[in-house]
């Protein structure tokens, strides 16, 4: 049936409108996909407001469903990978691996450390392991401390008990050069610990949509990503912060008690190099000793 151009017109026009009005409605995309340079969240429809990248966080449970194909992680969308570190004296078994695997393809990485101390000093000293543990690595992306256990629940912790041994941990670690977020739910950012007693970055870990919080800077949308190049499922991160500009990655840092030099991220060890107009040599273990 051929149609009058007038009802052609109004056709063509009520399409407009509703691509206009509805464009979400009428489009939908992968969950967690990149559409145009926005990110699109759970519903396949929403954007996330503000964005910047996609990550995952790596555990052994994802080195035992199989080995990882980091080339083929590198080739998707995803930018950065948190690292798990494990407890106090009780590391991941496949840190170094997944820490090497990442740098290998140029990702960039953070650590993820879960704490069981149950004093200030207790935290200070798992945050003074970590530091001990990463300096390795390139760390460009923030070492996230996570204390949510029942544990300290039971045993009658009091909310500011467990602010007091946050705040400590991240201290520490700020004070040696390092970037700290606190990882948590909404329940335990919100019930348990005083945030704005805390001026550190907030990974907030709550899968949907909802995603704002005071100070969150990464934002864990899922425990069941799916990632090519990882066997099963994947946590999924979003970062909100431009680290490679905010974080700084060059200079000297006082670690333990010792000083060390970094670039980009990097400790240096084994190279005589100028710094500041003097001439520093570094051993196997990045000790610097200044040249005559």
């Amino acid at each position: 049936m051929k149609i009058k151009k007038k009802h052609k017109i109004t056709v063509i026009g009520l399409a407009l409108f509703l691509a206009l009005c509805c464009p979400v409605a009428a489009l939908a995309f992968d969950p967690w996909s990149n559409v145009s340079g926005y990110w699109i969240s759970a519903d396949g429809k929403t954007p996330i407001k503000g964005a910047l990248k996609k990550g995952i966080t790596i555990t052994k449970y994802q080195n035992r469903a199989g080995e990882i194909n980091w080339k083929e992680v590198s080739r998707g969308d995803i930018s950065f990978a948190m690292v798990r570190l494990g407890y106090y004296n009780d590391p991941d078994p496949y840190f170094k691996v997944n820490m090497t695997g990442a740098a290998s393809v140029g990702m960039d990485t953070g650590v993820c450390f879960y704490g069981n101390a149950t004093t200030v000093e207790g935290a200070r000293r798992e945050a003074r392991y970590v530091l001990d543990m990463v300096k390795e690595y390139r760390v460009s992306y923030p070492i996230a401390y996570d204390v949510e256990s029942q544990e300290l629940l039971e045993e009658g912790f009091t909310r500011s008990q467990i602010t007091d041994q946050v705040e400590a941990f991240c201290k520490v670690i700020e004070d040696a050069g390092y970037r700290a977020v606190i990882f948590g739910t909404n329940e335990w950012l919100t019930l348990h610990m005083d945030t704005k007693r805390l001026p550190y970055d907030i990974w907030y870990s709550r899968y949907g949509l909802a995603n704002n919080f005071e100070n969150r800077t990464l934002w864990r949308c899922t425990d069941m990503g799916t990632v090519r190049g990882i066997e099963g499922s994947v946590c999924l991160e979003f970062v909100f912060e431009d680290y490679g500009k905010t974080y700084k990655g060059t200079g000297w840092r006082m670690i333990n008690g010792k000083r060390y030099y970094f670039e980009d991220h990097r400790l240096i060890k084994n190279i005589t190099m100028e710094i500041d107009g003097s001439v520093y040599s570094f051993d196997k273990d990045g000790n610097a000793r200044m040249s005559k």
